[in-house]
């Protein structure tokens, strides 16, 4: 089929799930061939069969209401989030974060050279 007959096939199909859909009775569709009239007959048989089986169905109240509060209360905290991380994940955190520390307080206390400990003659030499 050539995209131009796709999206005529879809449209109709389109068509005939919305006409299922509010209730309306479906009149049988015309193609242009007989092999497409086939097909079509195909479709609109599955798209019946679908819409007859597959019922809507409505969340219970209890999972609506927390879907409201979830959604209102928008994104969970540091601390509801890192209560719900996996063991390995928070003892690796917990060690980076002492690592750093720990880094951070022997740079104090050994020293290190900063930007202002440089003599300026050793930044910027003119060529």
């Amino acid at each position: 089929m050539s995209t131009s007959a796709d999206n005529q096939m879809r449209d109709l199909l389109d068509a005939i799930t919305a006409r299922l859909q509010r209730g309306e009775a479906i009149d049988p569709p015309v193609a242009r061939s007989d092999d497409a009239q086939d097909e079509l007959e195909e479709f609109v048989e599955v798209v019946g069969a679908l819409h007859a089986s597959l019922k809507p169905l409505s969340p219970n109240q209890e999972f609506a209401e927390d879907l409201r509060a979830e959604l209102l209360d928008g994104r969970a905290g540091f601390f509801r989030r890192s209560r719900r991380m996996p063991a390995r994940l928070s003892l690796a955190a917990i060690l980076a974060l002492f690592a750093g520390c720990v880094l951070l307080l022997l740079r104090r206390v050994f020293g290190s050279e900063t930007a202002h400990d440089v003599p300026e003659e050793v930044v910027a030499t003119p060529l």
